[in-house]
């Protein structure tokens, strides 16, 4: 290669980069500062999607629902299921009924109580349709196969959505 042709080049390359390096600057400028505005932290106060009334609405709800999820007794089993799939939608429903219907008989025959304490909520993010609530749940477990009571300190990430009016739980995931 000639002299003259790498300064050419050279000159190219570097008004490529200077071409590249204005065009991210126009686009970090021009970034859409509102992208996400409808997911809102719990830290938030200005929220304009996720009001008050909604955290405090699904910080009730996730609780409720962690708390029937987790807790049943051999002697109420029926009921106990009942009350916890009123909270839960979709494949959410299906899921709690396969491992129920495992529960079943090992519930009953060791007389299982399962009983779980909602010690606190904290919203992760939440809109007017969808929410997600870290929930942390004391479950004990007593039986008679056990020679004594176990505790469990769980917590569990519950994803909400608005379905016809009502909050219902779509997911839960152990942490």
């Amino acid at each position: 290669m000639t002299l003259t042709f790498q300064r050419r080049l050279a000159g190219v390359l570097a008004l490529a980069v200077l071409v590249a390096a204005g065009v991210l600057g126009w686009l970090w400028t021009e970034r859409d500062d509102g992208a996400g505005a409808d997911v809102t932290s719990a830290a938030d106060p200005a929220s304009s999607v996720a009001s008050d009334a909604v955290r405090s609405t699904v910080l009730e709800v996730a609780g409720e629902a962690a708390g029937r999820v987790y807790s049943y007794s051999w002697d109420s089993l029926a009921a106990d299921k009942a009350a916890a799939r009123d909270l839960l939608t979709g494949a959410m429903l299906d899921q709690y009924d396969r491992t129920m219907a495992g529960v079943a008989t090992s519930s009953r025959r060791d007389r299982r109580v399962v009983s779980a304490e909602v010690v606190g909520t904290a919203v992760v993010h939440a809109t007017t349709s969808y929410a997600r609530v870290l929930v942390f749940v004391n479950q004990s477990t007593d039986g008679k196969d056990l020679e004594k009571p176990t505790l469990d300190l769980d917590r569990v990430l519950v994803t909400l959505e608005r379905v016809d009016g009502d909050w219902l739980v779509s997911e839960l995931d152990a942490l």
